[in-house]
């Protein structure tokens, strides 16, 4: 990566916000749509951690941790809960795991951009998903076409779809990148918002500036192992 001598002012709508323009979301009650921002956030979150724990410690933390945000929130449901579970143990089994992926930014027109951050990236098997809490609809399909069009690589979309008695299924799409995305750049601009980017290197200053902070804590980190290397091998008797 090159270095961030100048920024400059461009404009980004972000992926969902796209998708708006293009189709209608679905409406839904404000407890649920503030339960799947919380289930969509801690899966996320326990898949950062799935590799380092056992499966069934992970499932328990990830109920009760999805139990103490409902009713921090004041919504609060045994009936959530439980469905929160189901819906945890779907995806599992459908393969749906990953790591969040850093948001990504394809230029559209001018100095205008789309920002995209599906939900999970696999890197062993270079896939991306983007899950919802309620069948594939239009709207969902939409927000993956955007997806795919920014970073220029299929989608697949993952749509769970509950029964009467409540249990969940999977169905399951590939989305692939379009050509282009019809939409009209006058309706981009009205929605857009102002961001500092790195001039070169067409990306955020901050997420410029996370990575050179990773690169620093890195390079630390093997100086002090060279170091502590260096002093056991001097430290060994003869």
């Amino acid at each position: 990566m090159g270095e961030c001598d100048e920024s400059v002012e461009v404009l980004v709508v972000k992926a969902s916000d796209v998708a708006k323009l293009l189709s209608k979301p679905p409406e839904g009650d404000e407890v649920l749509l503030r339960f799947g921002k919380i289930f969509e956030e801690e899966y996320t979150l326990a898949n950062h951690i799935y590799s380092q724990a056992w499966l069934a410690q992970v499932s328990r933390w990830f109920i009760r941790k999805v139990a103490a945000r409902l009713k921090a929130e004041g919504i609060y449901r045994r009936d959530l809960v439980l469905k929160a579970y189901r819906a945890y143990a779907a995806l599992l089994s459908a393969g749906v795991v990953g790591e969040k992926p850093r948001t990504r930014f394809r230029k559209i027109s001018d100095n205008i951009f789309i920002a995209a951050q599906p939900d999970l990236y696999n890197e062993s098997t270079d896939t991306y998903y983007e899950f919802k809490l309620y069948p594939i609809n239009d709207y969902a399909r939409k927000q993956a076409e955007v997806f795919a069009w920014v970073l220029e690589k299929p989608i697949v979309l993952i749509g769970l779809k509950e029964d009467s008695k409540g249990y969940i299924s999977v169905e399951k799409e590939i989305i692939k990148p379009p050509q282009n995305l019809e939409i009209e750049i006058s309706e981009m601009r009205k929605i857009a918002e102002v961001e500092e980017f790195c001039a070169d290197l067409m990306i955020p200053v901050y997420q410029y500036e996370k990575q050179h902070e990773r690169r620093i804590r890195s390079y630390i980190k093997y100086i002090e192992y060279e170091d502590l290397d260096t002093y056991e091998y001097e430290e060994q008797p003869h």
